[in-house]
This record gives structure tokens, sequence and C-alpha cells, in this order.
């Protein structure tokens, strides 16, 4: 009984010390951008190696902080693209267009106007954001936005694309002849 309750113990505190987005994949959805065209996040993936998705609404100060700032990394990664997820209602979101359109942002931004994918993801709140690879797999999430949380991605994205450098291509030999 006390071994069982030992492994009970340890598999409970080894499951606590992985973070809550370890293994979280991002879930198929279905969203309008502001053209009102249809984007699946299949489509944005296959453009990129890893996304930066930012949760966040055109009444939020910290959510446009974290645009103007989340936009800057986009020249500094190739294989780095950005989408901003509008949280704005039905009854707000006619502001998002025009809101991104005279900040002269060119990322894709989609409308998520019923909160569908706010709460397949469980993001309590905006600002939140992802950085998502192509495969799907949610490498990092942050919840808020305070001036200099930007460096923290940033050191996520180096280590992303740092760990894919070493990693060889699916069709590279990697045996050695001795």
């Amino acid at each position: 009984m006390r071994t069982v309750t030992t492994l009970t113990l340890v598999s409970a505190m080894l499951a606590a010390a992985v973070p809550a987005w370890a293994a979280k994949t991002m879930p198929k959805f279905y969203l309008q951008d502001v053209d009102g065209k249809k984007r699946a996040f299949e489509d944005v993936a296959a453009q990129y190696e890893l996304v930066a998705f930012v949760f966040w609404g055109t009444g939020c100060a910290p959510c446009k902080e974290q645009l103007i700032e989340t936009n800057k990394l986009l020249d500094e990664y190739k294989g780095l693209g950005l989408v901003a997820v509008s949280t704005d209602t039905a009854r707000t979101s006619s502001q998002v267009k025009s809101y991104i359109k005279g900040q002269g942002y060119e990322f894709e931004t989609l409308l998520d106007v019923d909160g569908d994918l706010q709460r397949g993801l469980g993001i309590p709140g905006i600002p939140y954001s992802l950085l998502v690879a192509s495969d799907g797999d949610i490498v990092w999430e942050h919840s808020g936005y305070r001036r200099g949380d930007e460096r923290k991605m940033k050191e996520e994205i180096d280590k992303f694309f740092a760990e894919r450098e070493k990693k060889p291509a699916p069709d590279e030999d990697v045996t050695q002849e001795g």
C-alpha cells in the first residue's frame, strides 16, 4: 500500500512539474480574416516554421502595445509568422480591420468573435501569446503583457530556431562510415 501511495505521489509531482502547455497542440479552427475569408491553422502553418499567435482586442491598450513589439520581431526571423487573433465581439469587430490597416500592419488578422478558439485553448483573457510550430505543437505561451515581455518571446523564438538548426533534415543521411 505504501508503494502505491508513493508512486501516486511521485506521479502527481512529475505531472505538476510539466508545464500546462507541454504536449498541447493547436486545435483545428476556421476563422474569418478581416476581409471575410475563412482561414484554418493549416493555411497559416504552411507558410511558416513558427507562428506567433497574439490574442488581443481593440479596447485593450496592453494588447496594442504587444502587437507593436511582436510585429518588430518579424524582420529578425525568416520562417516566423504573426497572426493577430481579435477577440472582439460581433458588435465591435468592425473596428478591427480599420485599426490594423491604420497601423500599417501586414500580418494576418483573424476574428474569433464567438470566442471558440480562445475557449478551445483555455485562454483566460487577453493579451495572450502562443508560439506554435508548423506541426501544431504549442512550444510556448504567455498570459498578459508588460513592456519587456517581448524579450521572453524572443528568447523562445531563438531557442526554437536553434533547435531546428541542430536537427538533421528528414532526408539527410546521419550515419557515419568508419
